[in-house]
């Protein structure tokens, strides 16, 4: 466990730059939009008056400023994930095959991996809300009626309608986001493993094991919307069930990752 720590933190030291950079570009890219919408709604020349709380929610929670920020930082961690993982597989030199050589489970290697990956994702996500503080009061700056409604910041990033990503409300939405995080994550390992970690005879070999998994993959993710569909499931109901197909996804790609690291990647 200690080793997985340290790596982990080792990790993260790698990755400040990466987190710093995503960070400056969500919040600049949450306040540029933001800008772009009291330039455009009239709201800056007075034209659009602010006439209910409602309509304070509703300009600073903007989609777009919300969800855009949050997708640019989701596409960059996976990324991220992909490049770096496939950069340390693919040198024989390079540190990861120096870590394989140590004594202990090749495992905790992929853990460490993961615990990153993952307190980058929430690190992010804190910047995320942090950037909606700095919404509301670029907005409050521009427009002063907004303090006649008493709507605090946080009430804004509480808000079940619009941030439901961010801060979920309930622990099952929580769990749904977190797993199908983590489920994205073990996928792009799996398939940097395969691709260039796993030493192959022969490229038809590995372009088949790769094809083979994508389309595994492709089957498997259709298959659990459909059945979505078809039996109905509504609510918690849907979520529970997003969740086990999510874990049950997670399992099977660390127990390959976990076989092919002790008995396909020689160093």
């Amino acid at each position: 466990m200690k080793k997985v720590i340290n790596l982990t933190l080792y990790n993260i030291g790698q990755a400040k730059g990466f987190i710093l950079v995503v960070a400056l570009l969500q919040i600049l890219l949450q306040l540029g939009l933001k800008l772009k919408t009291l330039a455009t709604t009239g709201l800056l020349t007075g034209q659009l008056r602010i006439v209910s709380s409602d309509m304070v929610k509703e300009i600073v929670l903007d989609q777009l400023a919300i969800g855009l920020p949050v997708f640019f930082a989701g596409s960059a961690i996976l990324v991220y994930a992909a490049v770096i993982w496939s950069k340390e597989w693919s040198s024989k030199g390079s540190f990861i095959y120096r870590l394989l050589m140590l004594p202990g489970s090749r495992f905790g290697i992929y853990w460490a991996k993961l615990l990153t990956m993952l307190v980058i994702t929430f690190f992010l996500q804190a910047v995320q809300v942090v950037g909606v503080f700095l919404n509301y009061y670029l907005t409050s700056f521009f427009i002063p009626e907004f303090a006649q409604y008493h709507i605090t910041p946080w009430s804004l990033v509480t808000n079940s309608m619009a941030m439901p990503l961010l801060v979920p409300q309930y622990a099952v939405q929580f769990l749904l986001i977190l797993t199908m995080g983590i489920a994205l994550i073990v996928t792009v390992f799996q398939l940097a493993i395969l691709v260039v970690g796993v030493e192959k005879k022969g490229y038809v070999r590995k372009v088949t094991s790769v094809v083979l998994y994508i389309l595994v993959a492709v089957v498997t993710f259709t298959l659990i919307v459909r059945t979505q569909f078809v039996v109905r499931l509504i609510g918690n109901e849907a979520m529970v069930f997003l969740i086990g197909s999510m874990l049950i996804w997670i399992v099977l790609n660390m127990l390959l990752s976990d076989y092919l690291l002790n008995h396909k990647v020689s160093v």
